[in-house]
């Protein structure tokens, strides 16, 4: 009985601090530091929470490796239409199925907006997931000191992501996603553009061609891009010139328009530096790559996103799923025995809610939680640290008050009202009163709303449920002192532009539920 108490008294205990220690004066929201330090308060504040109620001591070590998924657009009502979805495509009602993530120890609630936007995007969203400091709508890897658009205004307002500090540790990096590798979510963890759009040359605005590097480049050339280990996803056409004919669909070319072959220039570099590397552009391709033998793998599967997990072996495409993906990348990055860090994108559940495509929405989402499931049969999770979140929820609603128990999440169902037989169903975006896998509606307005967090700590048996809430800017902060990296303060941004030098702030230490981080040794 005791134990139960203890566990209820954490629970409140941890959701009262982090109310009130993420608080911020509006006037200093546009320091980055402010994040950093409000971030430091509120996991500092957690400790402080978990110490007074556990007697026992921090067990467990460092995370030797982090898996971070996020699904663009996966909110709560997507969420809960998939795992009804889930459930009965194994033949049962539905309601009472599980998602991958539903048995996670700790799971949270946070809440999302951008600095100049109440309803935040995927670029900004990122940015505060990614590098711990909000930004202004539609710019990423910036502070709110960047304006959208104005190259000039991005110059001091870069934020190093979760890449680079786990790069500083020695570690491998990797990101996996459906979408276009240069696209908003992805671009967070690697470059600093004041337009989400800029990803390739010919995007960015002729007079700031000179001074601002286009998305495809930073990626190919700069730090930390060029030193992550597995790239995957799609865009091929911002790789390649205006008179590359694509591939796979050669009725297309690429669409920069300096000539360049980054694809061409990324091998030949490799090979310059005599590192094992190789670039595929199909499954066939993919298939025939042995993690133990290269280190940095590029892989662009499409000319532009990849196609929806329903259609990948329907078109000819034949494009690896985003589980085997994730899992080949996984083999690559898991030989470094300093450990890794892995992205992974279902970025395509926010385009068929933009689509209004129920059907995809929810079997995208389902493909996202394959690759969760075939990551936890993969790793050691007593050493490993699993996040699932989104950056952003969607338009997609739940009704069906009248909805009988099991009714399929996509059926027409009959109610009485205003002597009239309305048919409607659970799952509205905002319709989806078919069976059909290409049912679209006309209209559509975007909402987003809060999203979830899940996350999976090192050894369950040092770790218990509880429920949070707090901002999606923190996360960073949770997802860096996982791996035990060092915050980043004002004078090591200015530090790292040769400004000044001074020390490096001392390594913040996570510990929100019960211990299960402690100091590299």
């Amino acid at each position: 009985m005791w134990r139960y108490l203890q566990y209820i008294i954490f629970g409140l205990t941890v959701v009262l601090l982090t109310i009130h220690e993420i608080v911020f004066v509006q006037a200093g929201e546009q320091e980055r530091v402010a994040w950093y330090e409000g971030a430091t308060r509120a996991i500092e504040g957690r400790i402080r929470a978990s110490a007074a109620t556990w007697s026992a001591p921090p067990a467990g070590g460092v995370a030797r490796g982090v898996v971070l998924f996020v699904g663009d657009g996966m909110g709560m009502s997507t969420l809960t239409a998939a795992r009804i979805l889930s459930g009965q495509r194994r033949g049962n009602t539905g309601e009472e199925a599980q998602l991958a993530w539903d048995s996670f120890p700790a799971v949270a609630l946070a809440r999302t907006y951008n600095m100049d936007a109440q309803v935040g995007e995927s670029s900004a969203c990122a940015t505060a997931l990614l590098c711990g400091v909000k930004a202004n709508y539609e710019t990423v890897g910036l502070d709110s000191s960047a304006r959208f658009e104005n190259c000039y205004s991005s110059f001091d307002a870069r934020v190093p992501s979760l890449i680079n500090w786990a790069q500083e540790q020695g570690k491998s990096t990797g990101l996996v996603t459906t979408t276009r590798v240069t696209h908003a979510t992805p671009a967070a963890l690697y470059a600093h553009a004041a337009s989400r759009y800029w990803e390739d040359d010919g995007k960015v605005p002729p007079a700031a061609r000179t001074s601002c590097k286009d998305i495809a480049r930073q990626l190919l050339e700069d730090e930390p891009g060029r030193n992550i280990n597995v790239i995957l996803g799609g865009g091929r056409r911002h790789f390649v010139s205006k008179v590359t004919q694509d591939p796979e669909e050669p009725d297309k070319e690429g669409r920069r328009l300096d000539g360049r072959n980054l694809i061409e220039e990324w091998s030949r570099n490799h090979r310059l530096r005599n590192v094992a590397a190789k670039y595929v552009a199909n499954k066939e391709q993919f298939e025939s790559v042995d993690p133990r033998k290269v280190n940095h793998l590029l892989g662009l599967f499409s000319y532009s996103h990849m196609d929806f997990d329903v259609d990948r072996n329907t078109n000819g495409s034949g494009d690896p799923s985003l589980a085997e993906m994730t899992i080949k990348a996984l083999r690559i990055l898991a030989k470094n025995p300093e450990g890794y860090f892995l992205f992974v994108e279902g970025g395509r559940i926010d385009h068929a809610h933009h689509y209004n495509n129920a059907y995809r929405a929810l079997d995208e989402t389902l493909a996202l939680e394959e690759a969760v499931r075939a990551v936890m049969k993969e790793v050691d999770l007593s050493e490993t640290l699993l996040v699932v979140t989104a950056d952003h929820s969607h338009v997609l609603t739940l009704g069906g008050l009248a909805t009988h128990r099991g009714n399929p999440i996509f059926a027409r169902c009959p109610m009485l009202m205003d002597n009239r037989i309305q048919r409607y169903c659970t799952a509205t975006d905002p319709d989806t009163r078919s069976q059909g896998i290409f049912y679209e509606r006309l209209a559509r307005i975007p909402f987003r709303i809060h999203r979830k967090i899940h996350r999976k700590i090192c050894s369950d048996s040092n770790c218990n449920g509880t429920k949070n809430f707090f901002e999606i800017s923190s996360k960073g902060d949770v997802l860096r002192a996982s791996l035990s990296l060092k915050p980043i303060t004002r004078n090591q941004y200015l530090e790292a532009e040769g400004k000044m030098v001074k020390k490096f702030a001392r390594t913040i230490l996570v510990h929100p539920i019960k211990a299960y981080l402690s100091p590299r040794k």
